[in-house]
């Protein structure tokens, strides 16, 4: 049996993100504490300051939150976030 990393966090299965829908329960799910309500309320100020025909800025909210889940499936990100909150790796 091989040891477990001390700081718990392993490597999820990637969840679908093909829609906004999708990403709101990858939020819900694979998420940072918080992550879904504050991507609902960046998301509708992003929309409600929008021009009618541009939409870029509720993209980058959708990209930045995708960005999230993918970090918070990273073994590797999730143990530099242990390590820093611990004090570890301190030179």
């Amino acid at each position: 049996m091989s040891a477990q990393p001390e700081h718990g966090w392993g490597a999820m299965p990637l969840p679908e993100i093909r829609t906004v829908d999708d990403l709101r329960g990858a939020l819900s799910r694979y998420g940072f504490p918080g992550d879904r309500e504050r991507f609902e309320e960046e998301l509708a100020a992003a929309i409600g300051a929008s021009p009618t025909n541009d939409f870029d800025g509720a993209a980058a909210v959708v990209r930045a939150y995708r960005h999230r889940i993918l970090i918070r499936n990273s073994p590797e990100v999730m143990a530099a976030l242990e390590d820093a909150r611990t004090g570890e790796g301190k030179a």
